[in-house]
């Protein structure tokens, strides 16, 4: 299963605390507005962390997650925070 999606930011670290906080404030406010008026996308929601556990990455044999990497594409305010990743049975 290989997905790209837009998440919400990270502020797990403080470079990121120091340069995406202002986004991630941004994302957590408008996400109710982006739910109303894009069939209930959400801005602000862990996607890659949701797909995993779907599919039991790390937690049953034969699974496992190939690739995972969050990344930013700064022109596409308010989704500019990206993951891509597949996940495989093995």
């Amino acid at each position: 299963f290989g997905y790209v999606q837009h998440v919400a930011v990270n502020l797990s670290n403080d470079e990121e605390r120091k340069r995406r906080s202002f986004l991630e404030w941004q994302q957590r406010v408008l996400d109710p507005l982006q739910q109303a008026v894009a069939h209930n996308c959400h801005l602000h929601r862990e996607t890659d962390e949701i797909i995993s556990k779907v599919f039991g990455v790390g937690s049953f044999d034969g699974v496992e997650l190939l690739e995972g990497e969050r990344f930013f594409v700064d022109g596409m305010w308010p989704v500019s925070c990206q993951c891509k990743g597949v996940v495989k049975y093995i």
